[in-house]
């Protein structure tokens, strides 16, 4: 079962150790330039993630046995690789996006790999909807990455990373409710990681958002959201809705808007973000109320009857 103290502790040393490890590199004599803090925010996230993991006890197999683990030994370590691969000086910016956008070819393949939706002879899919499938998932994560990385260098501001994370902790709870606790579990520390870097990127008054860190957070958000789906009772509307919502953050970039002060377009782009989230968990919580938790009390009440 859930445990809400238990998550919060998690959510809470995420963002704390998330903070600390940016904010150390303003407490340096030299002056934190832009690279700094964005590979401070690289490291943050991971050193976030790690340790929420290891509040909430979540343990992966190796070799990895399911999407999940999957998830957290191999696509996390990628992107976080790529990441930290784009600040070398020698690597042109069109290759770093070759690096980004093979990840987002070869990630879904990844998180489906040994499981009944790939080729074999108890595969529920044909070949052509497996290759369909494929190709659709990772056209929709470049086209998000693009898009939400563009954002940030064309307008930085931590609303960017916010919103990720409000689409996360959607996430989170989504999948929880779709009955894949453990799944929606593994969502909370990147909640909180990268909430954790964009208050402390706030509080050095960076000069620009960490491309790496919001390339994180998408690649993050989609695999937790991939494994909800195929390997959780989310579904395909709610995993596509969560996933795009962050997009809604270029509404700001209107010309009449644009005009707006920093904290007005802020505002204005989580609460559109926050718009279809709400409606999400409002119809998750209908549908768990409905089909799960009369179950949940027919559980309860055998296990008193087993006891007693």
């Amino acid at each position: 079962m859930p445990d809400p103290v238990l998550y919060t502790q998690a959510m809470t040393v995420a963002a704390v150790v998330s903070a600390l490890c940016v904010l150390a590199t303003g407490w340096t004599r030299s002056p934190a330039t832009a690279e700094r803090i964005n590979l401070a925010c690289i490291a943050g996230l991971g050193l976030g993630l790690i340790a929420g993991y290891r509040v909430i006890h979540v343990r992966c197999a190796w070799p990895p046995i399911n999407g999940l683990d999957r998830y957290l030994t191999i696509v996390l370590p990628l992107i976080f690789s790529i990441e930290l691969v784009a600040y070398w000086p020698r690597l042109p910016p069109w290759g770093v996006w070759c690096l980004r956008i093979a990840l987002a070819v070869t990630s879904s393949r990844i998180l489906l790999h040994g499981s009944i939706y790939l080729g074999g002879p108890r595969s529920v899919w044909t070949t052509a909807a497996t290759y369909q499938l494929l190709l659709l998932s990772s056209l929709t994560l470049a086209v998000v990455w693009w898009f939400m990385t563009s954002l940030s260098r064309r307008s930085p501001g931590i609303s960017i990373l916010v919103a990720l994370s409000l689409s996360t902790q959607t996430a989170a709870i989504t999948v929880m409710l779709a009955g894949y606790v453990t799944g929606g579990a593994a969502a909370l520390p990147l909640t909180a990681a990268l909430i954790g870097v964009s208050l402390a990127a706030s509080l050095l008054r960076a000069p620009a958002l960490s491309e790496g860190a919001v390339g994180i957070g998408v690649m993050g958000l989609f695999g937790l959201l991939f494994v909800g789906r195929f390997f959780g009772g989310l579904s395909t509307a709610q995993a596509l809705t969560i996933f795009v919502a962050p997009l809604l953050c270029w509404v700001s970039e209107i010309p009449l808007i644009r005009t707006r002060q920093p904290w007005q377009r802020a505002v204005l782009r989580l609460g559109l973000v926050a718009v279809p989230l709400i409606v999400i968990l409002v119809l998750s919580k209908r549908s768990f109320d409905r089909d799960t938790r009369p179950l949940l009390g027919v559980v309860r009440t055998q296990v008193e009857v087993i006891n007693s």
